[in-house]
């Protein structure tokens, strides 16, 4: 089994107190980093009320890692910042 990667999306806050902002959660594995963030550009093109996609990797063990984040800026372009959270390392498979 190898590494998968996947997307969620975020809507802007309206306020600071505001927790759940997740429109979705993407369930198509992709098989690369470049193929997840290409779809997750084409869903912030598609969907306007989208703010933020974060891809993850999921790997053979089942260990789940944020690796990249992309947002829509004041003007309405792309920004991508790669990502460092979770627990634990997770490694090619």
């Amino acid at each position: 089994m190898k590494t998968q990667y996947d997307i969620e999306g975020f809507r802007s806050k309206t306020t600071a107190e505001e927790e759940d902002t997740k429109i979705f959660d993407h369930t198509q594995e992709f098989s690369t980093l470049d193929e997840a963030a290409a779809k997750a550009r084409e869903f912030l093109e598609k969907n306007k009320e989208l703010g933020l996609a974060v891809i993850s990797k999921h790997s053979p063990t089942g260990d789940h890692q944020g690796l990249k984040f992309i947002f829509r800026d004041k003007e309405g372009k792309f920004e991508e910042g790669d990502l460092y959270w979770g627990d634990w390392l997770c490694r090619e498979g």
